[in-house]
């Protein structure tokens, strides 16, 4: 800043020197100077952002993929010795273990509503919305992986229980499954209007800032043009009064 001030100083000393001479001098425009500048640094430093976030993502989509590969392989290895250990009780905890998912699933919806706006609000400040959609894809992917893998373990086990618990089973199926759906139709409602309210929130956000930085700017060049128009009318007046001075002299000093 101070050497787009100093370029703005000579450039008013100039105008007052030249402007007896009918001569309009098309000083510098500082803003655009400085907004060149902004943009080439803004640019280099997003790059390098860029350059750095695209190996971390890199290194942790590796780690993700080798993770979710242990919990497949363990998932499965529970399949098998929970298939061959529980045929024989199956039937008589079936019920049971519905009532205990059922619970949990109701404690696990209240803290998930609870917990929810406080997510939302973390999740306005930062708007990481680019890097969360890349997770949701890889997500996506897993989970389709994962549940692939998990349904054909299940069904060879399944398939060797006794047949008189299908009926329990089948029952016991359904009722999770509506649990399942009517919690997730719940939340989802919940999220659609954290999702209103977050969008709102960052908009006006950027709205408030930018109206600030316009009324920051404006201030600042108007002081900074009239500073300018009196720099330059001082030393107009100084020159002309030098000059008329000079010239006084010379007529005194005719003999």
């Amino acid at each position: 800043m101070k050497r787009i001030k100093s370029k703005v100083a000579v450039g008013a000393i100039v105008v007052g020197m030249v402007a007896s001479m009918g001569t309009a001098f098309a000083a510098t425009d500082a803003g655009s100077q400085l907004q060149s500048w902004y943009s080439t640094a803004s640019t280099a430093v997003k790059a390098t952002v860029s350059g750095d976030f695209a190996s971390y993502y890199s290194t942790q989509k590796t780690a993700h993929a080798a993770t979710v590969n242990g919990i497949k392989t363990g998932a499965q290895e529970d399949i098998r010795d929970a298939g061959n250990a529980k045929t024989s009780s199956v039937q008589q905890s079936i019920n049971g273990q519905v009532t205990q998912y059922t619970n949990q699933i109701n404690s696990a919806q209240g803290a998930i509503a609870s917990s929810m706006p406080g997510e939302y609000d973390a999740f306005v400040s930062t708007t990481n919305g680019t890097t969360n959609t890349g997770v949701a894809a890889i997500g996506t992917e897993d989970k389709k992986t994962l549940n692939n893998a998990i349904k054909n373990h299940k069904n060879t086990y399944l398939n060797r229980l006794d047949t008189n618990v299908t009926a329990t089973k089948t029952q016991a199926v359904n009722t999770l499954n509506a649990k399942i759906a009517s919690t997730k139709s719940e939340l989802q409602a919940l999220l659609a209007g954290e999702q209103t309210d977050a969008t709102a929130e960052v908009k006006a956000n950027l709205d408030s800032k930018l109206a600030a930085l316009e009324a920051e700017l404006t201030t600042l060049t108007e002081a900074g043009v009239s500073e300018a128009k009196t720099a330059i009318d001082t030393k107009g007046d100084q020159l002309l009064n030098d000059s008329l001075n000079d010239l006084d002299a010379i007529v005194q000093g005719i003999q």
